[in-house]
């Protein structure tokens, strides 16, 4: 048989439609209990994870943290009682606090300037 006679048989025969439903033989009421017994299970996993892998990795985060903070903090104490009560100067590379377009408006230090922390540029700017 030739393909144009197939193709005519096939067209001219009586389609049958079949619906998805057909297939599973369930209501829509199993598959909504379905679900929800799906999503249940899925909510019960996820709060065991929360419980016993998240809270005790962030725990341990925290403590792992503290320590090191912990440890900078008094390297820091030593070095400002090395050099008599002061931070040692950082060098002066002339690629840090850099400004091409001048001042900030309220000055050379940045807005959120910490004395404790953060080198003063207004002094190094009077030099």
């Amino acid at each position: 048989m030739s393909m144009l006679a197939r193709r005519a048989v096939l067209r001219a025969a009586p389609r049958v439609r079949s619906f998805a439903s057909a297939a599973g033989k369930s209501t829509y009421r199993e598959q909504q209990e379905a679900t929800i017994h799906h999503a249940a299970e899925t909510t019960e996993l996820w709060r065991k994870i929360s419980y016993f892998v998240c809270l005790p990795a962030i725990a341990v985060c925290t403590l792992w943290v503290r320590n090191v903070e912990a440890e900078h903090e008094a390297h820091q104490k030593h070095l400002v009682e090395e050099n008599g009560g002061k931070l040692p100067e950082p060098p002066a590379y002339e690629y840090l606090n850099r400004r091409a377009s001048g001042p900030f408006p309220w000055g050379v230090n940045t807005l959120f300037f910490n004395p404790k922390v953060n080198k003063d540029l207004s002094q190094s700017a009077d030099e």
